[in-house]
């Protein structure tokens, strides 16, 4: 059945897999799957985001910090420096950092995004709210 899902180009069917073993804690099949994925549209971001995401799920928070920076990249380009996902891409990079042990530096990406998302979202939007809590912790 696996084999069946891996050769799979159904990308809602990939989608809800990639959740369900996320939320079973089978983070190495969450990867292939998302990396499946990811070959079926190279070019979507959120594709790409959620492979990032999976391989932080393992710890390999370096591999991580590069495809959320590759994201955040195209993010800043396409959809602006103050867009939601943009900033929210931002934070993925910041939490990567953080798992490294780079505090100074995943405080740096944390403020530059709390100072945006304040001015775009607001001092109360729960986006805002969570970067604080972030701040707090670097």
């Amino acid at each position: 059945m696996l084999v069946k899902m891996l050769k799979s180009e159904d990308k809602k069917l990939m989608i809800d897999m990639i959740r369900l073993v996320a939320k079973m804690g089978d983070f190495y099949l969450e990867e292939l799957l998302c990396r499946r994925l990811f070959e079926l549209d190279p070019d979507h971001l959120e594709y790409k985001s959620m492979l990032a995401e999976a391989v932080a799920n393992q710890g390999r928070y370096k591999e991580a910090e590069e495809l959320f920076r590759q994201c955040l990249e195209v993010q800043k380009t396409v959809l602006g420096e103050d867009h939601p996902s943009t900033l929210r891409t931002m934070n993925d990079v910041a939490n990567a950092v953080v798992q490294q042990g780079r505090y100074k530096e995943a405080e740096e990406l944390f403020c530059q995004c709390l100072e945006v998302q304040k001015s775009v979202l607001g001092d109360t939007h729960p986006s805002t709210l969570l970067t604080m809590n972030n701040v707090a912790n670097a």
